[in-house]
């Protein structure tokens, strides 16, 4: 058997569908970015239920406690850039 090949007792299940709420939050966060940007300027905003439910400077942090206080898993997480940044 090449290395390369599945095995008969790996098992891989289909990625489930994202749920219908993110991409609604999304679209807000899109109808909202100047908003998001003037409030939490170069931070990392979660957003749940079309609002704005932690933020801060790192990211890992920003969703922790967005899942802690919603039970979420899957939410929009986006950095409201403001002004130039070179990276």
């Amino acid at each position: 058997m090449s290395r390369f090949s599945a095995r008969k007792t790996d098992v891989y299940r289909p990625i489930p569908p994202t749920p219908q709420a993110y991409w609604e939050d999304s679209d807000w966060v899109d109808k909202n970015f100047s908003a998001i940007v003037k409030e939490y300027p170069n931070l990392w905003v979660a957003v749940v239920d079309k609002k704005v439910v932690a933020a801060g400077k790192v990211i890992a942090e920003v969703e922790k406690i967005a899942e802690r206080k919603t039970g979420r898993k899957s939410f929009p997480t986006v950095f409201a850039e403001r002004g130039i940044h070179v990276y």
